[in-house]
């Protein structure tokens, strides 16, 4: 996708520009002539002081559409900012509404809002001192603006700033602005937390409790006043050419009334360059484009007047390259608008996509229970060996940051099968049966004419769970109280294809095995690579499974040298899983089949051993527990020895299988095709989520992850720097602090919903995200 050529620019400018003067109240004398051509900006170095970049953008790709992701952004009006609550815009304060107190998406009249739910409600708005925003260059005293109306008599809001009281407010039965001024000593930079605890509430239908409604939170500098409405906006399907590889941006455009700055949080791929289209609709406006970044001052790339003639410039942004930062395009004097804004990359060079290719055989080799770390091929310092996954894997496209939604078996597994997140499928918890509403990929492939079979070593991939839909055969060694290893569970699927010819029909396996997970009772012959020494503490392999939920709840003490010991039988139960792996390839081999097959290694969550003060699984959502391996070997359609580094989640395999068979997911599944990404020579951010339902929820988005264990308890780590997750860096590294909080509220807040392939990832959406959160009905007002 390229950046639009001059040609187009000039019509779809003239279009925009007079649109902006009349939906913004210029007059027909403020809005500029026909505009002339572009001019093309002088070539600069980006270091150098600031000025306008060069234009030139040719043979780039655009990996991040600012205006299809105006949802992320974080508008200021005079440094005030403004946040519609019955907007997706809101999600991105208030957590998606998870743990917050806020019923979302809701409708008072013909108003969008959010409710308070209950008595109390909480959000997060950032601050900081870069200039043009809430706290300006010099941090001082704030107005809190807050459209409201009660929904029971005699109600009353006290207000409190990062837990200080600032106010306490009456709040009428009408429409009204609520406003507290918050004295500079109670804010920061950073995040800041603003609570309101009203005196009553009232029922709602459907049994909810709500105090009152909000329209809209505005938070500036004292000297902005009040207000809670935003003057500057984006406009949108204006009627306008969108442009050669305008990746249908509707003819949007940001415009500002006057003094505005438009902010973004995000990561930045390496090499990019950043190229934006302004102009100014009154005489004397000027323009700013500034970066910021955790631990160093902000960088402005330019600034300089703005005329009348739409300008194109494009500045280097290589030395923010790999880093989370905040991007700031800056209206001083009149208004200004800004189209066009882009982050371009060059693309790395890749193979040629492939024509369509099908599949006769797809296989996937589940191994329970295999954190991304213990493998070779994902940590060089792993001392376990897996030689037959790191041969495989030099031969199929490896997913270097593959994630599981949940940190246990079922949910994953229901993941994988269904296509759809945790919260979909239903099979959270342990008396949780799968949902019958949901695809599944067995009945899906079956009604193509496939011959299905699962062969299970986990108790819960059966059909008390229900997993029984679609296969022709369905086993589960646990539930028929049957040897359960992986030599067994090969063996018998060998047995079952032998005894039962295909006759022409196409085969999809699922091999559930179950090494590593406990009980680690591995072979003498793998055990010995990694303990060989005498042992007399209290673990015993055959008791494992009982012994780690004893360790879990304190009744059993073990000391450095039993945790040594413990992971030592994990480590061989890893290398055994190996070894069988490396027999069925050399199986399928020896039955020529191999080469025309499709095969997926997966695992369905990992164990911990201390990382962070636990054992086992099920318990957070550190990558220990969520990070696994994905390896694809597709001969012809998935490149060999290609390392995908954009983050992919389990939900993804679905479709996967799908496009292996030649079939096309339902509009039900909300995982994307991995095939377009193992082939994009490009891809922008993406998402993957995990939880523990209920109590954690974590993000990963390109080189960190955020964990939300609830209010205040948030958690940033660093995967590149610290790949174990040690360092805690929520209190430290504020930007990129916010843009994952971003990403993790539009994710929460659409999480039912939401369809990776036209809506694209909550760190990266697409103009279909707008069009679907459009139109979503709001719940029934009260």
């Amino acid at each position: 996708m390229f950046i639009h050529d001059t040609a187009v620019l000039r019509r779809r400018w003239f279009a925009l520009v007079s649109f902006a003067a009349l939906a913004c109240g210029g007059g027909s004398s403020s809005g500029p002539g026909p505009a002339p051509a572009v001019a093309a900006a002088p070539v600069v170095n980006a270091a150098a002081a600031p000025t306008a970049g060069s234009a030139d953008v040719a043979g780039l790709t655009s990996v991040f559409d600012f205006e299809a992701n105006r949802v992320h952004a974080f508008i200021h009006d005079a440094g005030r900012l403004s946040v519609k609550a019955g907007a997706p815009e809101f999600l991105k304060v208030v957590e998606g509404g998870w743990k917050t107190s806020w019923a979302l998406a809701q409708k008072d009249s013909d108003r969008p809002v959010a409710f308070i739910s209950g008595l109390s409600s909480v959000l997060f708005v950032p601050i900081d001192s870069d200039g043009d925003g809430i706290g300006g260059e010099h941090l001082g005293d704030l107005v809190l603006s807050i459209e409201a109306r009660a929904l029971t008599p005699g109600q009353k809001v006290s207000v409190f700033f990062n837990e200080k009281a600032v106010a306490t407010l009456d709040v009428p039965a009408q429409w009204s602005t609520l406003v507290a001024t918050v004295p500079a000593a109670l804010a920061k930079t950073g995040e800041n937390r603003v609570r309101l605890t009203f005196k009553s509430a009232a029922n709602l239908p459907g049994g909810r409790r709500s105090a009152a409604a909000v329209a809209a939170v505005a938070l500036g500098p004292a000297a902005a006043g009040p207000g809670s409405a935003p003057r500057s906006e984006f406009a949108c399907d204006v009627g306008v050419a969108a442009g050669a590889g305008a990746a249908k941006s509707a003819g949007c455009a940001f415009t500002s009334a006057g003094p505005s700055r438009l902010s973004y949080y995000l990561p930045l791929p390496k090499d990019a360059r950043l190229a934006v289209t302004y102009a100014g609709r009154l005489a004397g406006a000027n323009v700013l484009v500034r970066v910021a970044r955790d631990g160093a001052p902000a960088r402005t790339l330019f600034a300089g007047p703005a005329s009348a003639t739409p300008t194109s410039a494009a500045w280097d942004l290589a030395a923010f390259g790999g880093q989370t930062v905040r991007i700031d395009f800056v209206s001083r004097g009149g208004g200004v608008v800004w189209s066009g804004a882009r982050l371009l990359v060059k693309p790395a060079p890749g193979p040629v996509p492939p024509p369509a290719k099908k599949f006769d055989r797809i296989y996937i080799w589940m191994v329970d229970t295999l954190r991304a770390d213990k493998v070779r091929v994902y940590n060089p310092k792993s001392i376990v060996e897996t030689p037959n996954y790191d041969a495989f894997a030099a031969d199929s496209t490896r997913f270097a940051w593959a994630q599981v939604p949940g940190t246990w078996s079922l949910p994953s597994h229901a993941s994988i099968l269904t296509g759809v997140y945790p919260s979909v499928h239903k099979a959270i918890a342990h008396e949780a049966r799968l949902s019958k509403t949901v695809p599944f990929v067995a009945e899906t492939l079956k009604k193509a004419g496939w011959r299905t079979g699962i062969f299970s070593s986990n108790g819960y991939v059966s059909s008390k769970w229900g997993f029984d839909r679609g296969w022709d055969i369905n086993r589960n060694f646990i539930r028929e109280s049957l040897p359960n290893g992986a030599d067994y569970l090969w063996k018998t699927t060998k047995e079952w294809i032998n005894a039962n010819p295909l006759k022409g029909k196409p085969l999809f396996l699922y091999l559930a095995t179950v090494e590593p997970h406990v009980i680690y009772n591995p072979k003498k012959q793998f055990f010995v690579k990694y303990w060989d020494k005498p042992y007399t503490g209290p673990i015993k392999p055959a008791m494992t499974g009982i012994q780690l939920g004893l360790i879990k709840s304190g009744k059993l003490k073990v000391n450095d040298t039993d945790k040594a010991y413990l992971e030592a039988l994990h480590n061989a139960e890893i290398t055994q899983s190996d070894h069988e792996f490396g027999v069925f390839v050399a199986d399928l081999k020896k039955q020529g089949v191999y080469d025309n097959s499709a095969i997926i290694v997966v695992s369905d969550h990992g164990d911990e051993f201390w990382d962070h003060g636990d054992v086992g699984h099920a318990q957070s959502v550190h990558q220990e527990l969520v990070h696994v391996p994905l390896l694809i070997r597709a001969p012809g359609a998935f490149p060999q020895g290609k390392v995908v580094d954009a983050d992919v989640e389990a939900m993804d395999l679905y479709p996967t299988v799908l496009e292996l068979a030649g079939l096309e997911a339902g509009a039900d599944v909300q995982g994307a095709a991995l095939l377009p990404l193992a082939l994009d020579p490009a891809p922008g951010p993406r998402t993957a989520m995990s939880q523990n339902v209920g109590q954690t929820r974590g993000v990963k988005v390109a080189r960190y992850r955020l964990i939300n264990a609830g209010l205040g308890r948030l958690e940033l780590y660093d995967e590149i720097a610290d790949p174990r997750e040690q360092k805690n860096l929520a209190d430290t590294h504020a930007l990129a602090l916010r843009q994952m909080r971003n990403v993790l509220g539009l994710l929460v807040g659409f999480e039912n919903r939401w369809k990776k392939p036209t809506w694209g990832t909550s760190a990266n959406v697409s103009e279909g995200f707008a069009a679907a959160a459009a139109a979503v009905a709001p719940a029934a007002a009260p």
